[in-house]
């Protein structure tokens, strides 16, 4: 069944490399491959308590929620699947695993660092020449249970089980639990909120901690978790100036990816709801 039709056709994709599965029943001992010369795998280096820095669509999703014991939305649940959507997507365009040219196409060693991004990849190398709106609207129908599930497997998110009530069965809530550093709504804040760093004040954005810090800054704002994170007027907009002086400067496929979840969620509020 195509992509356009509800799901990803059934053809068998390439198997998974065995270093990237985590079982069970693997002894806990058993040494890492050994790295590769020139991969970009500093970011994914466990932090001093061995938890995996958070990814870009997992800093989104924690942003677009507040509440410690108990997390609610910001926005509509459906401009949080957007917003994780294309962060899945601009992970993968961070580590050159795809490209837009300008359909969704494989371009790298097919090596995300793990099973989420993995099985995305799966999909769009099975499914390629896909439009970027096509793969937002059709990851958005699952991706912020999918983000959520990997945010539970590092125990960032924890389940918290609840009554139900007068439902009549059970029912789960989330918290989030203990970060090894600061939070991505901290980060968001003094991204908006204190002097602009040379990686982003003028000219193209070509660092990659600045374009995956803008990326996410832009994610935000475009579906709308900037508004609502408690900023004072001066610094929101500020925060708008910078966006739309961000977005042009943007390499192109992630330039991109942000335009049509922004399109999205734009199209979204003009949709009648009952």
């Amino acid at each position: 069944m195509s992509i356009n039709g509800g799901a990803v056709n059934g053809r068998r994709g390439r198997r998974l490399p065995r270093n990237n599965l985590v079982t069970a029943e693997e002894p806990a001992d058993r040494p890492d491959p050994p790295a590769v010369r020139g991969e970009q795998v500093a970011r994914e280096r466990p932090t001093r308590t061995g938890r995996i820095p958070l990814r870009l669509a997992d800093r989104y999703f924690l942003a677009a929620h507040a509440g410690a014991d108990r997390l609610t939305a910001r926005v509509d649940p459906a401009l949080v699947a957007l917003g994780c959507a294309g962060g899945l997507l601009v992970e993968l365009l961070l580590e050159d695993e795809i490209g837009v040219e300008p359909t969704v196409r494989p371009a790298g060693k097919g090596m995300p660092p793990d099973f989420l991004s993995w099985s995305v990849l799966r999909e769009i190398r099975n499914e390629p020449d896909h439009a970027v709106r096509t793969w937002i609207r059709y990851l958005a129908r699952t991706a912020t249970e999918k983000v959520r599930a990997r945010l539970t497997i590092t125990d960032v998110v924890r389940e918290v089980p609840v009554s139900a009530g007068w439902r009549g069965g059970p029912a789960v809530a989330w918290r989030t639990g203990s970060l090894d550093h600061r939070t991505p709504v901290e980060d968001l804040v003094d991204l908006f909120a204190h002097a602009e760093s040379a990686a982003t004040r003028s000219g193209m954005i070509t660092v990659p901690e600045a374009k995956a810090e803008v990326a996410l800054a832009l994610l935000a704002t475009g579906t709308g978790v900037t508004g609502r994170l408690g900023l004072s007027r001066p610094v929101l907009r500020q925060a708008e100036r910078r966006s739309e002086d961000w977005l042009p400067r943007l390499p192109g496929g992630l330039r991109t990816v942000v335009a049509e979840v922004t399109a999205a969620r734009e199209q979204w509020a003009m949709t009648p709801r009952r």
